[in-house]
């Protein structure tokens, strides 16, 4: 495989999550609000500021609902956009078109045109919703042609790695972005109790409400929602299952190579292991240290890894 086609694919992979994410934490985060039982996170504002945090987008001096919403969706000048992320997704598939199936460029190229042409006005005033769902909707379908219409070779390998690897920031992100929510509620003098109606609110911007509560049986509380969203194995959202699936599919590419301490499989060994064996008592006290060593280690991951198949 040439290394500009594996480059292409990677970062196919890592746009749609990208993408998906966002939207998923900015609808949960918008639609929550108007069921929220402590008045600051009622507050508009409060909500517009924490997508924000999460899209990483900190230049926008007054906080305007219509301009903000535009600023994550549909401003083609802004590269943490959704729109932004779709189209250089389906460029990337483009770039890499002979190495995928045609019904999976279909997908994406029928995702792209869905997003360019939602019309801006009904976005701004009564389509949020419908958008955001759209593109989780059009996600599920690409991620299924990707599983099911690719050969499970190494260029199915290259997308997973990507997906993975940016699975695992944007979950770090979320995470860390509520945590920051929660922070401002309690100096605004608020309590926020084990049981408060943020950590439900952090399930639903990962799909993960349901799951936690047939897990546990019980209603969310900040150790259960944390543990099931960093070192929980077998949720599909989880730090730990991303950093497995990473370990799995680099394994497929890297032929066995001798595992030193420099090696991508050695260093993605080693933070699984960490996780492995991670408890919450372990890590309740600092979750902000473990999430952004965590997320550096990743980084590290990345550009070795980039550094080592995709430069061209």
């Amino acid at each position: 495989m040439l290394s500009r086609v594996a480059n292409n694919l990677y970062w196919m992979g890592r746009y749609i999550e990208r993408a998906d994410h966002l939207a998923r934490y900015s609808k949960a985060s918008y639609f929550s609000s108007l069921d929220a039982p402590i008045l600051k996170t009622f507050d508009r504002n409060f909500v517009l500021e924490s997508i924000l945090y999460m899209a990483g987008i900190f230049d926008m001096e007054q906080i305007n609902e219509k301009d903000v919403l535009y600023k994550i969706g549909l401003d083609a000048q802004n590269s943490n956009s959704i729109i932004s992320n779709i189209t250089s997704a389906r460029e990337n598939a483009r770039g890499a078109r002979n190495a995928i199936s045609t019904d999976l460029w279909e997908a994406i190229n029928k995702y792209y045109h869905l997003v360019t042409n939602y019309p801006q006005e009904t976005y701004l005033t009564t389509g949020f919703y419908d958008f955001t769902q759209m593109v989780s909707d059009q996600t599920s379908i690409v991620t299924s042609k990707i599983f099911g219409t690719l050969l499970h070779d190494g260029e199915y390998a290259i997308i997973l790695i990507g997906m993975h690897i940016e699975r695992a920031i944007q979950i770090i992100r979320i995470i860390n972005s509520k945590l920051h929510d929660i922070y401002k509620i309690e100096q605004a003098g608020h309590t926020v109790t084990e049981l408060s109606f943020e950590w439900t609110n952090l399930l639903k911007c990962v799909e993960s409400f349901d799951m936690n509560r047939k897990f546990y049986r019980n209603i969310p509380n900040r150790e259960q929602v944390l543990e099931f969203l960093i070192v929980n194995p077998n949720c599909p959202r989880s730090i730990s299952f991303s950093l497995r699936g990473l370990k799995r599919y680099e394994k497929n590419i890297s032929r066995n190579e001798n595992h030193d301490i420099n090696t991508i499989s050695y260093k993605i060994n080693k933070l699984c292991g960490q996780y492995d064996y991670l408890s919450f008592d372990e890590f309740k006290d600092d979750i902000y240290g473990l999430l952004n060593n965590t997320q550096a280690k990743v980084l590290e991951i990345s550009e070795d890894f980039e550094m080592k198949y995709l430069s061209f």
